[in-house]
């Protein structure tokens, strides 16, 4: 990954380095009631490199690192959805990643002026680590193994779960990827006034043989074999918008988002379930297709811009279709999921926001109780 990089470096005359990063990558509800973030993305590189005219091309770096909070949804040995479980702390788990990428981007269609480029195409390639771990809330409690402890996972037995291939062996996990995407940007995602469409089309290949066999010197221990194709589309209109100077008085924005995935594999481990629904991870199937509608109030901002309350309404549908993921069981199936619901929300300076939400979920999910639902929290975030 640093050969490609560094091998684009004698282009650094005819382009810019530029470095960007966010903290809010992710939260967990075990440590500081998931208010505060818990890991980051950096990015660095060679930008406006010009290898086309008015055509952007450029060299990046990711870096992504962390810990994530999830809950056990497949019991281990066969694969099979966990429908009875309790979504609590009992069986959740923590795990600590690292996940970089290297590649270059390169621009296909111009946007116009002062506009990134309409069509874009990057490739990369990709090494993610994980190690998972007890939650900290059994560890405060004084059981270091958590979950791992249980009877899901014979007690504290360590082998092969074919259910959850990344918490075989010692729950650690080594995987290399091949990234692929196509990009359409013709959004102005302003935080009051948004408008326009996004969308992409991007594959992502890591198939055993990529060093991700339990018997390769890269990792050994665990396998690692799936290929995902994601479809991303989000379109924004603002219908409406009063404003007084730089201060926003009131607008009416709607919102339609389109994420799908088709996901395949021997040994699909649970970072590459990238759709959910309600924000919560849709049982994973083969195919999965999540779609939302809502409408947004933003306003009145007051004391500061970026200072507002936000209304969000909404309804959200999702299909999870084939087979289970890493199941024994040959049988597929089809599911529909559906909710309402509305979401209060004060941004402060555009970095903090608390809210609150309720939902009804007419149709739940497997494990999911369905019904009146209520959400609340708050979240940092910053991006410098």
């Amino acid at each position: 990954m640093a050969v490609l990089f560094l091998s684009a470096s004698s282009l650094l005359a005819e382009g810019e380095v530029f470095f960007s990063n966010i903290v809010n990558a992710s939260y967990i509800t075990d440590f500081a009631m998931g208010a505060f973030p818990i890991s980051f993305w950096g990015e660095f590189g060679i930008d406006h490199i010009d290898l086309f005219p008015d055509l952007n091309t450029r060299v990046v770096v990711r870096v992504e690192a962390g810990m994530a909070q999830r809950t056990l949804r497949q019991y281990p040995e066969t694969g099979a959805l966990i429908t009875d479980h309790n979504p609590g702390a009992d069986e959740n788990y923590s795990v600590v990643f690292s996940y970089g990428t290297v590649g270059f981007e390169q621009g296909i269609v111009d946007g116009g002026e002062g506009k990134p480029d309409f069509l874009s195409a990057s490739f990369s390639i990709g090494m993610r680590w994980e190690q998972a771990f007890a939650s900290l809330a059994h560890i405060q409690q004084g059981d270091m193994n958590g979950i791992f402890g249980f009877d899901y996972f014979n007690r504290g037995e360590r082998k092969d779960y074919p259910g959850t291939p990344e918490l075989s062996g010692n729950l650690y996990s080594l995987a290399t990827s091949l990234n692929f995407s196509l990009d359409f940007r013709n959004l102005d995602d302003h935080y009051i006034h948004p408008d326009g469409y996004n969308f992409s089309i991007s594959a992502t290949l890591a198939p055993w043989w990529l060093f991700n066999d339990r018997l390769s010197i890269v990792n050994s221990g665990v396998r690692i074999d799936y290929y995902r194709l994601l479809y991303n589309a989000v379109w924004k209109y603002t219908a409406y918008e009063m404003h007084k100077g730089d201060m926003n008085l009131f607008s009416v924005v709607t919102d339609f988002r389109l994420n799908c995935q088709f996901l395949f594999g021997a040994d699909v481990p649970r970072y590459a379930y990238s759709v959910r629904f309600r924000g919560n991870e849709i049982p994973p199937r083969s195919f999965i297709t999540d779609v939302s509608f809502g409408v947004v109030l933003n306003g009145p901002e007051f004391f500061t811009v970026g200072t507002y309350p936000q209304l969000y309404v909404f309804i959200e549908h999702a299909i999870s279709a084939g087979r289970i993921l890493n199941s024994i069981d040959p049988a597929e199936s089809v599911k529909m999921y559906g909710s309402v619901g509305a979401r209060l929300q004060l941004n402060i300076l555009g970095v903090f926001r608390a809210y609150v939400g309720i939902y009804y979920d007419y149709l739940p999910m497997e494990g999911y109780k369905g019904g009146f639902d209520l959400d609340l929290g708050a979240y940092f975030s910053a991006f410098f």
